[in-house]
């Protein structure tokens, strides 16, 4: 695959998931400000067992997101199944990169498009979490 269309193709992908991603974190945002899950008067239960929710919910979406980038690496034949995919995008969305599964220099810059991704939206996760617990804390009397 020549360089500007694995360019274009992980730019797609990228945005497919980042898209994604910024629509559960934004539907996520206007719930718990039209329910007030935190108030101080909430039991800790309660806020234990939404923090729970969120975090599924988060980590569904980074899940979808690795199978977004397996399904079109699978598609473009950078892998001849779907295992090696999955396995693929999800080390390298995780940015672990273990190493033992490679792709041949035609997809190796759509590849990297996955791990660009991943930091990304792992970084959009956390400044959700970090504001998350910000607001947490700041309700409760320390």
């Amino acid at each position: 695959m020549p360089v500007l269309l694995q360019i274009v193709f992980g730019s797609t992908v990228l945005l497919i998931c980042a898209l994604l991603h910024i629509l559960s974190v934004a539907r996520l945002i206007r719930h718990l400000q039209t329910n007030d899950h935190f108030h101080a008067e909430r039991t800790t239960r309660h806020q234990l067992l939404t923090v729970c929710v969120l975090f599924l919910l988060l980590l569904l979406s980074h899940t979808i997101q690795i199978y977004i980038s397996a399904f079109s690496l699978w598609i473009i034949g950078a892998f001849p199944g779907y295992e090696a995919a999955i396995y693929y995008s999800l080390v390298t969305y995780t940015t672990v990169g273990y190493g033992d599964v490679v792709l041949e220099p035609g997809y190796r810059i759509a590849g990297a498009m996955i791990s660009v991704t991943g930091i990304l939206m792992f970084g959009m996760t956390t400044a959700f979490v970090v504001g998350l617990f910000g607001r947490i804390l700041g309700e409760k009397d320390l």
